[in-house]
């Protein structure tokens, strides 16, 4: 366990000193890892589909409200029952390191004792999975680059461990892999759903629901 934890910490020190200057693009690659843009993705997919009838963006949509809920079951319990300390409030890891470690992410890493799992690398590769699944190679050209940039930028941050990476890596994965095995009864079953009268509001209204709670749930983890 010491030699995993001296390899977590020193992957750590290896991102962290790297050379920092903040940028627009840091800033840009901060917000589209977190939950707020892939909640506007799944509504700007929602209405391509509808207003252009283009079906493989509204399944987009459904896929990814499917994976971001499960996921955001779990989520949460994770933060809160997990206690570690961020790399930057963490003064003996500093120490052992003999490197100060500051935030440079105070807007989404505030939180010092909610380090594990990463929020950023488990959306983001939930929904660029997703993303890959839905559009094939076009997708991961597209979006592809975002689950290793996004990696590197939590611990360059210093608001992450590599271990907290990993986990939300594994997390997304594993939650994108449901999503898709789920993803034919549960677009049959969506796609029956439309003969009924009033579909078309009900469909909206809970992508309403979805966008207000999803918003209110990432208010609290920031």
């Amino acid at each position: 366990m010491s030699f995993l934890t001296q390899i977590d910490n020193q992957l750590l020190s290896w991102a962290y000193q790297k050379p920092f200057k903040p940028s627009f693009a840091i800033k840009a690659l901060i917000f589209m890892g977190d939950g707020p843009f892939w909640i506007m993705l799944v509504c700007a997919s929602a209405t391509l589909g509808q207003l252009l009838d283009l079906v493989a963006f509204e399944q987009l949509a459904q896929l990814l409200m499917f994976g971001l809920i499960i996921s955001n079951l779990i989520f949460p319990q994770l933060k809160t029952r997990v206690i570690r300390k961020r790399p930057y409030a963490n003064t003996q890891l500093q120490d052992d390191l003999n490197i100060k470690i500051i935030n440079r992410d105070p807007g989404h890493g505030s939180k010092e004792l909610e380090s594990f799992p990463s929020g950023h690398v488990l959306w983001t590769s939930l929904c660029v999975s997703l993303i890959c699944y839905q559009f094939g190679g076009f997708g991961a050209l597209i979006f592809g680059w975002m689950i290793p940039a996004m990696m590197f930028l939590r611990l360059y941050l210093g608001v992450h461990y590599p271990s907290d990476i990993i986990a939300g890596l594994i997390l997304g994965s594993i939650n994108a892999v449901i999503s898709i095995l789920v993803s034919p009864e549960l677009l049959e079953m969506i796609n029956d759903l439309k003969e009924y009268t009033g579909y078309i509001y009900a469909y909206w209204v809970f992508i309403g629901i979805f966008t207000l709670l999803g918003f209110k749930s990432w208010l609290k983890r920031v």
